[in-house]
């Protein structure tokens, strides 16, 4: 192989790395102090990840921001703020949430490597959130609701909390990692999925599809306790861990809106 060669395919490596990365997304959940933020968008822009949202940030300064993120001001700059987890997660087709904290619920499981390949998978048709929580109190449960598989970081059990820098950063290098394809040994992988050849569904049409399912489930008496949360969030484990594509997460929709115009029919009816 001639020198020139190698040098197109690695330019030709590097562009597609590129692309890939540009389908990641960090975001950051109520974020309390803005060197944490700088903190995050300096592993970020060592590692190629340059969309990062704010979702309700305590201040977020750009110029205290600068102190812990050095020449990255054409990250800061493009940092958007949201008002609510929504409006983060805009555009994305899947969601990594992080956390120490054991959970209790069903979900899928994994450590920094293995989410790191499967959001590479998922870059290449759409774009991949990972979410980190607030220093004090990490994601809430409606937080990790949306995402359909959660990271933890092996560490000494008895002190396993990480800084939210160091936390982005072990993450953000695994992407980096297998989207420039550095080789290491290979990790345990998330069984997924044969593929579809249709897109992935959007986090925000499977959150219109969830609504409207509790409230059909709830006009037929499914639920029997005076709260539903723990059964939408075992309905919403189950259908976030098949990792719907369009075609799929319409048709499912359209079963709960046909129950909808049943029970309207029948209620208009009995009037």
């Amino acid at each position: 192989m001639t020198e020139e060669k190698q040098d197109r395919d690695q330019q030709r490596e590097q562009r597609e790395a590129r692309e890939l990365l540009d389908n990641v997304v960090v975001v950051l959940w109520e974020p309390q102090d803005d060197i944490n933020i700088g903190n995050t968008v300096r592993a970020c822009k060592n590692f190629g990840v340059t969309d990062i949202r704010l979702v309700r940030p305590r201040k977020a300064d750009p110029k205290r921001i600068a102190i812990s993120a050095p020449k990255a001001d054409d990250v800061i700059s493009q940092i958007k703020r949201c008002d609510d987890l929504e409006e983060a997660l805009e555009g994305c087709v899947y969601a990594i949430g992080t956390t120490a904290r054991p959970r209790h619920h069903q979900r899928v499981f994994t450590e920094p490597r293995g989410a790191a390949h499967k959001a590479i998978e998922v870059a290449e048709t759409g774009k991949v959130a990972y979410l980190f929580g607030r220093e004090d109190s990490g994601l809430p449960n409606t937080a990790i609701d949306r995402c359909r598989s959660v990271v933890t970081i092996p560490t000494r059990p008895d002190y396993s909390s990480l800084n939210l820098g160091q936390a982005v950063l072990l993450n953000v290098w695994e992407v980096f990692r297998v989207a420039s394809g550095i080789a290491v040994e290979a990790p345990g992988i998330e069984l997924t999925r044969p593929e579809s050849e249709h897109p992935p569904a959007r986090l925000e049409t499977m959150e219109h599809m969830f609504g409207l399912a509790e409230g059909v489930l709830d006009r037929v008496g499914f639920f029997k306790t005076p709260t539903n949360e723990h059964i939408m969030r075992t309905v919403r484990s189950v259908l976030l861990r098949a990792g719907l594509d369009q075609r799929e997460q319409s048709l499912w929709f359209g079963i709960f809106r046909e129950i909808q115009k049943s029970l309207d029919a029948r209620q208009s009816d009995d009037s």
